[in-house]
């Protein structure tokens, strides 16, 4: 699903990532490492938005030689997201539906099981941080990703938005084969989400665990 090949990404003189070689077949992957092991240099490297050495492939595409339907490929959620101040919800909605060309009723369910309706037209600049983590999730859900990237899904969310969001996981992996990689620095409960994963970003490279 995911190949790696001589990656590596510095800032400056530091080199913060160096990943000789890696394959991951498809499946529900659980990111973890300490704060500045590079969890999100890495998600945004995959999500093709921070430039870096090497190759990246997904289901053959490779992010150098072919950018616009590698990301059409990925779907991607920031820990902490920021959109400008004067546009609003379904701004985002359509622009993303222009993008990534979902489904016939895809976004009106996303919506539904997110709970986003009552703020998707109000702008941006009045959301709360969990209202704006819940609409980036709902973004990066739209299309037919092959593979969604989500840094620190679970932070800001109330208890409704983690369990929406773990099915939501859950039902697009059974459904139709996504591939997720969840990042965070704290531990995932063994009971949450079945068949994960866990790969483990330590001394610049990633082990899977």
């Amino acid at each position: 699903m995911l190949q790696f090949t001589d990656v590596q990404k510095s800032y400056g003189a530091k080199k913060l990532l160096d990943i000789p070689s890696l394959e991951l077949h498809a499946g529900i992957y659980w990111l973890q490492g300490a704060n500045g092991t590079g969890k999100t240099s890495l998600l945004r490297m995959l999500a093709g938005i921070l430039p870096f050495e090497g190759s990246i492939r997904l289901q053959g595409l490779a992010l150098n030689k072919d950018p616009v339907a590698y990301r059409r490929s990925v779907g991607w959620a920031d820990a902490e997201p920021v959109y400008p101040d004067f546009l609003t919800g379904k701004d985002l909605l359509n622009f993303y539906r222009d993008i990534h060309q979902p489904r016939p009723g895809q976004i009106d369910e996303l919506i539904d099981r997110l709970g986003v309706a009552p703020w998707l037209g109000s702008k941006t600049a009045t959301w709360s941080a969990g209202m704006c983590k819940k609409v980036s999730l709902l973004l990066a859900f739209i299309g037919k990703a092959v593979l969604i990237t989500l840094d620190e899904p679970l932070i800001t969310l109330d208890q409704q938005g983690v369990e929406s969001l773990y099915a939501l996981i859950q039902d697009r992996h059974c459904q139709y084969g996504t591939s997720f990689i969840l990042s965070s620095h704290q531990d995932i409960p063994d009971h949450t989400l079945s068949t994960i994963q866990r790969l483990l970003l330590i001394d610049r490279s990633i082990e899977l665990i």
